[in-house]
């Protein structure tokens, strides 16, 4: 019985224990939680504080003065963005755009104007809308100092609608405020056909996309708010006018371009002159210069005059030279015959085989010959061997 007494009082003896050291097992679990909630509580207060910190610190601040709401594929139209600065250990302002590929910009490193109290800059850009977008690019500046950034900030793009524009047969697929053909020149390029050089003007649009004719561009010019283009195209002989239409931005129609063709019968330019041996001035020079050789051989002849004869031999020298039998060619195989003497202009014939010229003059790296079919054209130098 004192046995059953003893085992008793010893297993309630063990079950205290166990029960007191549970008890401080949970109130140092206890202790270790509310120490760490103090410390997560201190890092977030820190980290707030961090925020805030860098916020007072920020001195760059963004946003549009004025942007277009809608705009036509094609089009160059403003943006205008406005930069508070609020420090001033800096010595330039550069901008960068982001996701750009829809739209084309004008000149980033234009100048910032600062207002006239020195409280905020304005900047003016340009861009042109390549393809159908609902959003800006972003526009990232930065803060410079000796080369290094010292600040950034990005303004995101702002909403903006590019109408798309579908033209008829007569659209040369230019999208512009305005468009005027400046001058005109056309001459005979063969028996069949006109050759036509346009100079022509547009303001704030996409000039480099005129298309008419499957004509080629020589000469383009631009910048955001004037366009200049030199345009050359061949049409059919009884062709009397040139009519095109381009997409007005301001009015939001089609506007119709009718160009009046002034065919000349003497040359127009180096570019487009006509065959020279087919020049009647040449023709009654080279008349002249036969009678005047031929006199001259009588005169010497009958009197003996030898300075009759140098002059006699002179003039048949220069007319063999300008009408020299041997001044042929042969264009090589798959030549390219342009219609003016540039990488641009259009091609009207590419050669099928060795094809015999009669060579008419030389400019920039090309030839001008006179092909078997009576049309002038030029080719490389390179793709031209002297018969």
């Amino acid at each position: 019985m004192k046995k059953l007494i003893l085992l008793s009082v010893f297993f309630v003896a063990f079950i205290n224990i166990l029960n007191a050291q549970s008890f401080d097992l949970m109130e140092q679990i206890k202790q270790h939680q509310t120490i760490g909630e103090e410390k997560t509580h201190a890092t977030e207060e820190e980290h707030e504080e961090e925020i805030i910190y860098e916020e007072l610190q920020q001195s760059l601040f963004l946003s549009y003065e004025n942007v277009i709401q809608r705009v036509y594929l094609g089009e160059i139209f403003p943006v205008k963005i406005k930069a508070i600065i609020t420090r001033n250990d800096y010595n330039k302002i550069a901008i960068h755009l982001v996701n750009s590929e829809e739209f084309r910009a004008f000149d980033l490193n234009s100048k910032w104007e600062k207002d006239q109290n020195a409280e905020f800059y304005t900047n003016t850009f340009y861009l042109q809308a390549l393809n159908a977008s609902s959003k800006l690019p972003e526009f990232d500046i930065e803060l410079i100092n000796d080369g290094i950034i010292i600040e950034k900030a990005t303004l995101n793009g702002a909403n903006i609608e590019v109408v798309q524009i579908k033209g008829d047969a007569k659209f040369s697929h230019v999208t512009a405020r305005s468009l005027a053909v400046k001058s005109e020149s056309t001459s005979r390029f063969d028996d069949k056909s006109l050759i036509v050089t346009l100079e022509i003007e547009s303001t704030y649009g996409n000039l480099k996309e005129f298309n008419i004719h499957n004509g080629s561009i020589n000469e383009y010019e631009e910048s955001p708010s004037l366009q200049f283009l030199e345009y050359t195209i061949i049409v059919p002989n009884y062709t009397k006018n040139i009519d095109f239409t381009y997409f007005n931005t301001v009015s939001g129609n089609f506007q119709l371009v009718l160009v009046p063709l002034n065919i000349k019968s003497d040359d127009l330019s180096t570019h487009t002159d006509l065959n020279p041996k087919e020049n009647k001035f040449k023709l009654y020079k080279d008349i002249l210069f036969a009678t005047l050789g031929i006199l001259g051989i009588i005169i010497f002849i009958f009197k003996r005059y030898k300075t009759a004869l140098i002059v006699s031999i002179l003039l048949f020298m220069y007319l063999f030279y300008t009408n020299n039998p041997f001044n042929k060619g042969i264009v090589t195989k798959e030549s390219i015959i342009r219609v003016l003497p540039t990488e641009k202009s259009s091609i009207f014939h590419v050669t099928d085989g060795d094809l015999k010229v009669e060579v008419l003059s030389h400019k920039d790296g090309y030839i001008k010959i006179l092909l078997p079919s009576g049309r002038i054209g030029w080719v490389k130098e390179e793709n031209v061997v002297k018969n």
